[in-house]
């Protein structure tokens, strides 16, 4: 299930000291609230938004192809050329029209224009459409944070009070596209980044960079192969995904992804925004996923030697997963997508047989979702000193093994390296 981004929820932070049935009664109460108005988000304004996105696409994609058709018997060469390009990325998905230029026809920048006012009014509705339920998911915070202030769990009420005052003071998701144009914006706060394509990113502690809070989606895969050249179409390929992908395809991670191909995408993605974005260290992976401070590095230091944390897990402590750890091989696998040699969790259901939506399990408490499970995530490093293979971090809905879904566990490829494998960028800010 999709969560509405940006709004950090600090269940974390109720584990504090009290009775063990007390703190375990609080934390399934504000789940179970959480739930039900992600739940309400998602079926009554986040599909119906997107099912109109979709819609406003596909009528524009069909104008572009009047206008290309217009062009073309005009023998207007670079008119029908750019229209074309445009329909094209249209149709493709995540489509975000490009800043105007000298080189952009004058019929190509109108029809832009009526796009960016025809999406602007459905993200207005969206936003209606919200506040409302917002409102009644913070009266429902309010009711608990009484109930727990009458009970003397003051510190689970103080919790609970900042989730309800970072919901409201977001007017609208805070995850929402960009406007077309916008390129990248910052929140209030300051401490938050949502760029051009939709990618939200936070800073995490330890680092000097801001993490994306997902792992690269198909449509923002998408929308670099459309425009730029010679990108490699494995991606493009989900028979290892046994053809199964039929839940929201664009918002599942990309695989088939090389280390090569991630660091191409943020050379595209660095020159589109002006701004630095590149693939995670690994020690950076390390602080993102919550061990940073236990590992130890010096200059001859290399992912392959670094001392691991052998006890934590990107959801805790506990063997095996909880319900919602996250995507991992599990019954879902075993009954809709299974693959020979393979094992499963025999008490573990994620829902999915294949990869899962970015962001359908909870984040950890930097916000950051998928730091285990889905796909694995290249870094930047090499693995060690022959400088032979890349690092990978965070497993993937296709392993169960204890010691692969550990936070620090690492596997390593060849660059050039495909098979099943994805990536999550980060943000370098201006200093």
């Amino acid at each position: 299930m999709r969560k509405p981004s940006g709004i950090v929820f600090v269940l974390a932070l109720l584990l504090i000291a009290g009775s063990a049935t007390a703190q375990t009664t609080s934390i399934q109460e504000a789940a179970e609230l959480q739930a039900k108005f992600e739940e309400k988000v998602r079926l009554e304004v986040l599909r119906p938004h997107e099912l109109a996105v979709k819609d406003l696409n596909a009528k524009f994609a069909a104008a572009l192809e009047r206008a290309q058709e217009a062009a073309q018997s005009a023998g207007n060469l670079d008119e029908a050329f750019a229209v074309k390009g445009e329909k094209e990325a249209a149709l493709a998905g995540g489509y975000t029209p490009a800043l105007d230029d000298a080189k952009t026809p004058a019929s190509l920048k109108t029809m832009r224009s009526t796009y960016r006012t025809a999406l602007a009014r459905l993200e207005l509705d969206r936003d209606k459409k919200l506040r409302p339920l917002k409102d009644a998911y913070a009266r429902s915070l309010e009711t608990l944070m009484v109930t727990m202030t009458k009970g003397g769990r003051l510190e689970e009420a103080m919790a609970l009070k900042k989730m309800r005052e970072d919901l409201l003071a977001n007017a609208a998701l805070p995850n929402a596209a960009v406007p077309a144009g916008a390129g990248a914006a910052m929140d209030l706060s300051g401490q938050s980044l949502t760029n051009s394509l939709g990618m939200k990113f936070v800073p995490v502690k330890g680092t000097k960079v801001l993490f994306c809070i997902h792992e690269t989606r198909c449509k923002d895969y998408a929308a670099y192969a459309s425009d730029a050249q010679d990108v490699d179409g494995t991606w493009k390929d989900r028979k290892n995904d046994a053809g199964l992908v039929l839940d929201r395809p664009e918002d599942h991670p990309v695989s088939r992804i090389s280390w090569e191909d991630a660091q191409k995408f943020c050379s595209w993605l660095s020159k589109k925004e002006g701004k630095t974005y590149r693939l995670p260290t690994d020690q950076e992976w390390s602080y993102a996923v919550g061990i940073g401070r236990d590992e130890r590095w010096n200059k001859d230091t290399t992912p392959a030697t670094v001392v691991r944390n052998e006890t934590d897990f990107p959801w805790g402590k506990d063997w095996p997963p909880p319900k919602g750890a996250g995507n991992y091989s599990d019954l879902s696998r075993k009954n809709k997508a299974p693959a020979n040699k393979s094992q499963y969790f025999e008490d573990y259901d994620d829902g999915f047989p294949t990869t899962s939506p970015v962001m359908s399990f909870p984040p950890n408490k930097l916000g950051i979702y998928d730091l285990g499970g889905n796909v694995w995530e290249w870094c930047d490093d090499w693995f060690d000193s022959s400088k032979t293979d890349r690092v990978l971090r965070g497993s993937s809905w296709t392993h169960w093994e204890k010691e692969n879904l550990r936070s620090s566990f690492r596997d390593h490829h060849k660059p050039d390296e495909r098979l099943g494998l994805g990536f999550r960028i980060v943000l370098v800010p201006a200093s």
